[in-house]
């Protein structure tokens, strides 16, 4: 099995019925497209659409539906490609609860980001990834986004949890005055084993940064053409046509109707 939080990462909507139920079929289809198309792992019940607003019901039932789609997508004698859930919540106990379902319904790792009414502090963060640890054994990624959470984990912090808490990765945005310096503070910090991920796809494609991975919702619409382009990133290798592409739509709906 490839390691969770590496490489070219997708974030599928979360797909609704015209009763704004859960579409699994729909789900599925996602799902087993972007394992199709080349891409390193999945992740659903992120913020690319309806799904962080879910019961708890209706995202196991989601985190489900993609792990199997997953599988059955996986050739003969093939791995099939890691599927993530976000389990963020309102509190701890319904976070903790979110991870559980998410680990019995065969999720590879789980991606959190810490939010609360007010600012939470370093101990706090700590505790909530601590307890999630203590209740699961799969791997934890670190989704960083200050500007919606008020809160940005230090290197500090995501040191003492990759050591106590199962945590092996970070989503980071590239929405930084000196990105690099970050990136580097965090490596010193948690060392090479650590996979440190960027997102923000106008920020990814126009700079193509070398990272242990990308987390992307616009690869789900445009499946092929982001993992040529991080093929050819990898690779060292000249882009083509689809990188073209792929900057023309970030740009278009980085702004909007």
């Amino acid at each position: 099995m490839p390691q969770a939080f590496t490489g070219l990462l997708a974030y599928p909507v979360t797909p609704l019925t015209h009763d704004d139920e859960l579409d699994q079929g729909a789900l599925a289809r996602l799902v087993a497209n972007a394992a199709r198309a080349g891409v390193s792992g999945v992740t659903v019940l992120a913020t690319s659409g309806a799904g962080v607003l879910f019961d708890r019901a209706e995202r196991r039932a989601a985190t489900e539906t993609a792990v199997e789609a997953a599988a059955g997508s996986a050739g003969p004698g093939e791995s099939s490609i890691p599927v993530c859930s976000a389990v963020s919540a309102a509190s701890t106990r319904e976070t903790v609860n979110l991870a559980k379902d998410a680990e019995q319904v065969g999720a590879d790792g789980l991606l959190l980001a810490p939010f609360s009414y007010l600012p939470l502090s370093d101990a706090e963060v700590r505790e909530l990834f601590g307890q999630v640890a203590d209740a699961t054994s799969i791997p934890l990624c670190f989704y960083n986004k200050p500007l919606q959470t008020q809160y940005d984990v230090t290197a500090e912090t995501l040191a003492v949890l990759a050591e106590t808490a199962n945590l092996v990765a970070v989503k980071e945005s590239m929405r930084r005055p000196d990105l690099a310096g970050r990136v580097q503070e965090l490596r010193d910090a948690v060392g090479a084993g650590f996979s440190i991920g960027l997102s923000a796809d106008v920020q990814l494609l126009s700079t193509l940064p070398e990272a242990d991975a990308w987390h992307t919702g616009l690869a789900d619409l445009m499946l092929r053409e982001y993992a040529q382009v991080w093929r050819n990133t990898c690779s060292g290798s000249p882009q083509g046509n689809s990188l073209a592409r792929l900057r023309s739509m970030a740009a278009a709906l980085c702004q909007g109707p």
